[in-house]
């Protein structure tokens, strides 16, 4: 069984990182920075595209973006509750994957988990280093397909958590059990229409659904014997 956690607002808060790169973009790209608040309000209601300058390619933007995720500072905490949650997991017989949409080597994001206290209950690592294509829609598909590949394991035997809308379509496409959260500021509506087979307050709250979680899991390792 494979628990999927996106890093970024699901484990850890790293608003401040994201904002200042996002100005940090914007000045690369000629455009006009933005103020704290401008900031929150529009990454809440994920409408930051339209301060991206008009002759830019937004593809283009989101790749400088997140090739420079981890090169401009900012500091980042890890949620609360979190490391409880992935202990809990690992408990219960889960592998933790973590995959980030940041274009970064790796070994980069390990030593930021590593800092965070994080990278000890993680079995494996995935970014979107070398991906030109995430920049367009933010789709993490092929990462979470090699995931599949890599651990031999069917999508019904994954759950795959996340704050971000792209994500909760995605795994639910796949066919994973697909948990949204609110500490990315994504109304809880929202996450439920994108697919979200449920929507927590924070990773904390995992531990109030494992034994949820774990049966429906088990349900569907007995409908897969019971086709064999």
């Amino acid at each position: 069984m494979l628990a999927i956690f996106d890093l970024d607002q699901t484990l850890i808060d790293s608003l401040e990182k994201f904002y200042i790169v996002f100005n940090q973009s914007l000045k690369f790209f000629n455009g006009k920075t933005i103020d704290w608040n401008t900031f929150y309000e529009n990454y809440a209601r994920d409408t930051l595209n339209k301060f991206i300058p008009k002759n830019v390619c937004k593809e283009d933007f989101w790749n400088y973006f997140l090739e420079n995720y981890d090169n401009f500072g900012g500091r980042s905490k890890v949620i609360d509750g979190a490391i409880e949650a992935l202990v809990k997991l690992r408990e219960r017989g889960f592998k933790i994957i973590v995959v980030t949409g940041r274009k970064s080597l790796p070994k980069v994001v390990e030593r930021e988990l590593r800092q965070l206290g994080l990278m000890k209950y993680v079995d494996k690592l995935y970014t979107a280093y070398g991906d030109r294509g995430i920049g367009k829609d933010f789709s993490k598909k092929d990462l979470l397909k090699r995931i599949l590949r890599d651990f031999h394991t069917r999508p019904d035997n994954c759950i795959f958590v996340s704050d971000y809308t792209p994500d909760i379509v995605v795994g639910k496409e796949l066919g994973m059990y697909t948990i949204g959260v609110l500490t990315g500021l994504m109304p809880k509506n929202i996450l439920l229409n994108a697919g979200a087979n449920i929507v927590i307050e924070s990773i904390k709250d995992i531990t109030k659904i494992l034994n949820q979680i774990s049966t429906i899991i088990d349900m569907n390792d007995e409908d897969e014997t019971s086709r064999r």
